[in-house]
């Protein structure tokens, strides 16, 4: 063999032989005839017509859900659980900000 077609063998297909020709036919086949049986199904639900009914009002109107009431509001203002999540909340992204602020300056940008 040259140079040339061992080198243009590496960029091209490889030759079939006798027994990968005949399933690589079969493949084709299948792959035809299921081509042609779903293309036959799609025309016979896209030839019968569509029937729309025409819109009616119900018998009887859906009932009304009434929204859910909040919770009384109390006057004693800020509960401390509640302001120690705000903390906890407020110093995560003072954190945050400050150790990307540290990761841009010692890459250097």
């Amino acid at each position: 063999m040259s140079e040339q077609e061992t080198q243009g063998g590496v960029d091209g297909t490889a030759p079939l032989h006798a027994e990968q020709t005949t399933q690589a036919d079969a493949v084709a086949d299948a792959a035809s005839q299921t081509s042609a049986s779903v293309h036959s199904q799609t025309h016979e639900a896209l030839a019968e017509p569509v029937h729309v009914l025409p819109a009616t009002p119900p018998d009887k109107p859906a009932p009304v859900q009434h929204p859910v009431a909040p919770p009384a509001a109390r006057g004693d203002g800020m509960s401390l659980k509640e302001f120690a999540q705000m903390a906890g909340a407020l110093a995560f992204v003072l954190c945050f900000v400050a150790l990307g602020l540290h990761a841009i300056y010692y890459a250097g940008y």
